[in-house]
């Protein structure tokens, strides 16, 4: 039953287990044993609401899960690879509302570990995490670290709270505070590592500036183009910048001070034109390297949407463009047989720039993430390919 000691380690178990199988922890490795540690010694049921929506990780339906109403199935959902959605429209919505946009989460386990692990943690360092969230990934750093070692921040006022009681149930303490993690926490800088628990589309240099030399930061750095993320670990370096690379996919929550939640209305100057690119040929390579090779060179470009809309009695594949630093957007529809349609606003030419990025990380071999870098400086940020 779930108040026996047993029946919680034979999940606990359950779920290490899977974690090795997905090569996510080796237990041939030093760091992946003090993580399977972590895992037994912090429950991560004990950082889930009774009431909350499962996304399981694989091709389960995602679904509501209510420990009094089916404690198997939320039990089951806790110690599986499913993210733990506890908070929706910043609070406003249900839970279940799946028409409302997700606003807070307890990672999956998978993307969890794989996140910790890049941090390549020793006992004696400083740790900063932004976006607290419901504790779990804290209280893991502070059982690692020591509570005096953490310090975790949470822009919202309500989650921050119920993280709070969620740590002292599991009998952590890091310093837990309320604000903007985008400006860091100076006053108790500076740190080894920030650990960054949100998506993040510009990095703020403070967090550069209150990170040792030698130090690291480790992100889900969501692209600019907005459909999926990337594992970034930044280096620190002494000259007051940070160079990093990319690990992994993923995808994360927004900071909220980097939401963009809404469109301006489509102008009616657009250009028509035709192109014979497939879009769904670049949509399917985002993924593969595309995507950064698209950030690199235009950083500019939102894809709002791309997929199969009915227009007209008919179904057409649709990928529309937006301008992250303007008022541009363009359309590329495509009908099997047919040649691209494409429609363009602003002066930018998103759909030009796009086409024109793709053929050139086609031409450059279809460079993969793990060949591309990045840069922050005081200046800003670049992404490219050595």
């Amino acid at each position: 039953m779930p108040g026996d000691t047993t029946w919680y380690e034979a999940r606990t178990q359950q779920l290490a287990s899977y974690l090795i199988d997905a090569s996510v922890l080796d237990p041939a490795d030093r760091d992946s044993r003090i993580w399977l540690d972590a895992l037994r010694e912090v429950p991560r049921h004990l950082f889930i609401p009774p009431r909350a929506w499962a996304e399981p990780q694989d091709d389960r339906p995602s679904q509501l899960i209510d420990r009094g109403a089916d404690p198997d199935a939320w039990w089951d959902a806790v110690y599986s690879n499913c993210a733990i959605i506890t908070q929706r429209g910043d609070g406003g919505a249900d839970v279940a509302d799946r028409r409302a946009h997700l606003t807070s989460s307890n990672s999956s386990p998978h993307v969890v570990m794989e996140f910790l692990r890049l941090l390549e943690l020793d006992s004696h360092q400083r740790v900063l995490e932004v976006g607290t969230g419901t504790g779990w990934t804290a209280a893991m750093l502070a059982w690692r670290l020591g509570d005096d070692q953490v310090a975790t921040i949470e822009v919202d006022e309500a989650v921050a709270a119920v993280a709070a009681e969620n740590l002292k149930a599991a009998g952590m303490a890091p310093a837990t505070l309320v604000g903007g993690g985008e400006l860091g926490v100076p006053e108790r800088a500076p740190f080894d590592r920030v650990h960054v628990t949100c998506g993040v589309r510009h990095v703020p240099y403070e967090w550069v500036e209150q990170t040792r030399p030698g130090g690291s930061i480790v992100m889900p750095y969501m692209l600019p183009h907005g459909q999926w993320g990337e594992q970034l670990r930044l280096d620190v370096l002494d000259d007051g910048t940070a160079v990093g690379s990319f690990h992994g996919g993923c995808g994360f929550m927004m900071l909220r001070s980097q939401r963009r939640d809404s469109w301006p209305p489509y102008s009616e100057d657009g250009v028509e034109g035709t192109t014979r690119v497939d879009p769904r040929a670049a949509w399917a390579a985002l993924n593969q390297g595309f995507g950064l090779n698209l950030a690199a060179a235009a950083p500019h470009i939102a894809i709002s949407t791309a997929g199969w809309e009915q227009q007209d009695d008919d179904w057409t594949w649709v990928m529309r463009l937006r301008d992250l630093r303007g008022d541009g957007w363009a359309i590329a529809t495509f009908r099997p047989g047919e040649e691209t349609h494409v429609v363009q606003s602003g002066d930018r030419q998103l759909w030009t720039a796009l086409e024109a990025a793709f053929m050139e990380w086609l031409r450059a071999g279809r460079p993969g993430r793990g060949e591309y870098r990045m840069i922050v400086t005081p200046g800003g940020q670049d992404v490219w390919l050595p």
